[in-house]
């Protein structure tokens, strides 16, 4: 319906536009052309160039009056509707009705593709990436089939872990991780109990009840082959939550 009001206001504005120009030519032609096929006296040449900058200046105004009125108008109405989506957004963050779609660029951190590892990578790799990004504390880990789903979630603090090798690929320590005794003190620190995933069409409220019943503390925005997309932590879904209320 919006659509449809603003599109006949652009309509009407456009012909008005059209009229006032066109009652301006028919006005215009006859001053400039009179002048030119008869002889009149410097007086009335004098009175045809007053009217004339008179007009000229007159229809000026009034089409830039209507110009500024409607595009005032229109820049309201955007103003409007963008003050009501931001709205809306908030009355669903505070509901935990808003879903992960309309939080994405406001509140997710990008996944950083240079800081992703397929399962064939070793401890080494990881330790180089680990070492260039200092501030990093959890690792992605990508299935072995290349196809770029996410497979895995380790926190950093099993990668200084000395009695991993570093030449230990990533499938193996994540194997480890569920079956050493003396590695069962990082064992949460992978898997369903350190991460859960998500999808843009998630709400923020189902995905802080899995963060709550799983006890992980990260989660991954993959799209819908799989691909991990956006991070968050259950910290910063919290923030989301609670700056709305």
């Amino acid at each position: 319906m919006n659509g449809t009001n603003n599109k006949g206001s652009v309509t009407l504005a456009f012909w008005l536009v059209i009229t006032m120009l066109g009652i301006l030519f028919l006005i215009i032609v006859p001053l400039l052309v009179i002048p030119l096929v008869s002889t009149v006296d410097d007086k009335i040449l004098e009175y045809y160039k007053w009217a004339l900058s008179v007009l000229v200046g007159a229809f000026g105004a009034w089409i830039g009056a209507g110009a500024a009125h409607f595009f005032g108008k229109e820049n309201l109405a955007e103003s409007s509707r963008s003050t009501e989506a931001a709205l809306q957004i908030q009355k669903e963050a505070l509901t935990g009705q808003a879903k992960f779609g309309r939080m994405k660029d406001l509140t997710l951190t990008a996944m950083n593709t240079d800081f992703i590892f397929n399962l064939d990578a070793k401890k080494s790799d990881v330790m180089d990436g680990l070492k260039d990004h200092v501030d990093y504390w959890f690792v992605p880990v990508l299935d072995a089939a290349g196809n770029g789903t996410l497979q895995d979630v380790i926190h950093s603090r099993v990668f200084w872990e000395p009695t991993i090798a570093d030449a230990s690929p990533l499938s193996k320590i994540m194997g480890d991780l569920d079956t050493l005794p003396a590695l069962s003190q990082l064992k949460k620190l992978h898997g369903n109990s350190f991460y859960v995933t998500a999808t843009l069409d998630d709400k923020l409220s189902r995905v802080s009840d899995d963060l709550a019943k799983s006890g992980a503390v990260v989660g991954i925005v993959v799209d819908d082959k799989g691909k991990p997309t956006h991070c968050f932590t259950r910290i910063d879904l919290q923030n989301i939550l609670n700056t709305q209320k």
